[in-house]
């Protein structure tokens, strides 16, 4: 065998070992065409189920920003299916399952409902993100909330910090947002982070909102306002802190770097390798016709000079 055969195998060898650790959201796709029955894993199809999982709560989400009442209601009862495996129960936490289920619950009821578009869609959006968490726990889509939450508690301030009369309204309804925001991304927290931190930050959440009520109202002071949102972006933190108490990637991450742009990116290069890959195997298979042809033409040196 020539060097250059064996340079273009052992290429091919180390780009298979190389998309074998890539964590295609395409190949969780793929998995959704499998009947019913193959959704009952094992322990040593958990990764795969977890994937399963996680597109599923991708499609429940993509129907419900569409309005589709019906497929809605089908994936999840798909979705009930799955994530009642054994296997896929032992990722995440027994706080963070018990969340999930309740987001189905609701959104189940809220499907029956008429004029409830905005619930299901909220839990539909509570149910992806937590998905997610469960497939990609190193670099979940959640933690780009802890921007966005950043973003809203500025905005409160700004609203109270505004000399007019309505200023304690304007930030009771900035608020209201950001306990959307947190709403949203709850399940998927509770999946990788403790129980405490999130219960700390909605309490925080709702002291805020009485502080903004009672100044309205005369029973509480403006400073305790200023108070409240101090102890509302601590609260926070703790959140997206990791486990061992270092910051959360978002972060640590290049400025002007989204976790989501991160991980499209990886993506990209797991793309690359399989673009190099197969045009090896075609240079490869072309290389070997040629090779067995009896009366082949030789290039011209001469062209190439």
């Amino acid at each position: 065998m020539r060097s250059s055969t064996f340079f273009a195998l052992l290429c091919s060898v180390v780009i298979i070992v190389l998309l074998s650790g890539c964590n295609l959201s395409t190949y969780a796709a793929g998995n959704l065409a499998k009947p019913a029955s193959t959704l009952e894993p094992d322990s040593d199809q958990k990764p795969n189920a977890i994937a399963q999982l996680s597109a599923l709560s991708d499609q429940i989400y993509t129907a419900a920003y569409g309005s589709n009442r019906q497929l809605v209601y089908t994936l999840l009862q798909r979705l009930e299916t799955i994530s009642a495996a054994k296997a896929v129960r032992e990722s995440g936490t027994a706080a963070g399952w018990a969340a999930f289920d309740e987001s189905m619950a609701l959104a189940k009821d809220a499907l029956l409902q008429k004029q409830a578009s905005r619930l299901w869609y909220t839990q539909a959006a509570r149910l992806k993100l937590a998905g997610d968490a469960l497939n990609r726990p190193k670099v979940p889509l959640w933690l780009q909330y802890e921007g966005v939450l950043r973003e809203d508690e500025q905005r409160i301030r700004t609203a109270w910090q505004m000399q007019s009369e309505g200023r304690a309204e304007a930030a009771s309804v900035t608020l209201g947002i950001y306990k959307e925001h947190v709403e949203r991304f709850e399940v998927a927290a509770l999946m990788q982070r403790d129980e405490e931190s999130l219960r700390q930050l909605k309490e925080q959440m709702m002291y805020a909102e009485q502080v903004l009520v009672g100044v309205d109202g005369g029973t509480a002071s403006p400073e305790a306002v200023l108070i409240a949102l101090s102890g509302l972006e601590h609260a926070a933190n703790q959140v997206f802190k990791r486990a061992d108490g270092e910051a959360a990637i978002a972060e640590v991450i290049p400025p002007g770097t989204t976790v989501g742009s991160l991980r499209n990116g990886r993506a990209q290069i797991a793309e690359m390798f399989i673009a190099a890959f197969v045009m090896a195997i075609l240079a490869l298979a072309g290389w070997r016709k040629y090779r067995q042809q009896p009366n082949r033409i030789p290039f011209p040196r001469e062209r190439f000079k």
